[in-house]
């Protein structure tokens, strides 16, 4: 009896070691858990980014990915890194192929982030940086006074849309988000929308095409409205944006100021 006992406790400790063998510290010296088997969706992923970066030197996504830097992420971040990239995987043709899915993935993958954006802008941002300035003068071509008054010019009346992009901090980027959070950035931003409504300077209207809101144009509506470049096409016919997940849920939370 005391044999059979030792010999299964020998046999358990050195399961236990083998166990042991395969675990680590982190920084606060809490073991980590065992290593995670590699993903076979990942491992494919790869594989494809790998099989096409050769045939499509155009796409940034693809020709900025690099293996040895991707290794060196946690399991994790290696799920998150590449649904960043999807759009550049499903569509080998694009030009940019990446989006960031939330606002701090620019930081956690930073180096692929920065180098594909000196690619996009052909700058190198260890010498580069962007400055605002709003300055007219010393332009060719403008009036001395500086002030751009198009008859002085001999210009009919012109109109201006100034495209920007901007996204509330509470919220994931459009990638990531669900159909509960595109609803809920829409009613959100209505108490601003009504806020403008209300001035005599600002006025105007919200329509939505999101069923259900108080705000729920027709078709007709919509179809004219796009018409006059004043709302967006129908996204979910964008593969690019469909397969970066910034499409999906159409028409929920879409509307147009």
């Amino acid at each position: 009896n005391v044999l059979l006992f030792l010999s299964l406790l020998q046999q358990f400790l050195l399961a236990m070691s083998a166990m042991g063998s395969g675990c680590s510290t982190n920084a606060s010296g809490r073991p980590h858990s065992p290593t995670m088997p590699a993903d076979p969706d990942l491992q494919d992923k790869v594989a494809r980014i790998l099989e096409l970066k050769g045939g499509h030197p155009e796409n940034i996504a693809l020709q900025t990915f690099d293996q040895q830097y991707y290794n060196q992420l946690s399991q994790e971040d290696k799920t998150r890194f590449l649904k960043c990239l999807n759009s550049g995987i499903q569509n080998p043709d694009s030009i940019m192929g990446c989006y960031a899915c939330q606002p701090d993935d620019y930081d956690v993958f930073k180096p692929f982030f920065r180098s594909a954006l000196e690619k996009y802008h052909k700058v190198d941002l260890s010498k580069t940086k962007h400055t605002n300035n709003w300055s007219l003068s010393g332009v060719a071509g403008l009036p001395a006074d500086g002030i751009l008054d198009l008859t002085k010019l001999g210009l009919p009346p012109l109109s201006m849309r100034v495209r920007t992009g901007r996204n509330l901090k509470k919220f994931p980027l459009p990638g990531s988000m669900t159909k509960d959070d595109r609803v809920a950035m829409e009613t959100a931003m209505g108490k601003v929308f009504d806020t403008l409504i209300s001035k005599p300077e600002f006025g105007g209207r919200y329509v939505s095409i999101t069923p259900g809101h108080p705000n729920e144009i027709t078709r007709d509506e919509y179809d004219k409205l796009v018409k006059d470049h004043i709302m967006f096409k129908d996204m979910s016919a964008d593969k690019y944006l469909l397969a970066a997940g910034i499409a999906e849920h159409w028409p929920h939370g879409r509307g147009c100021y």
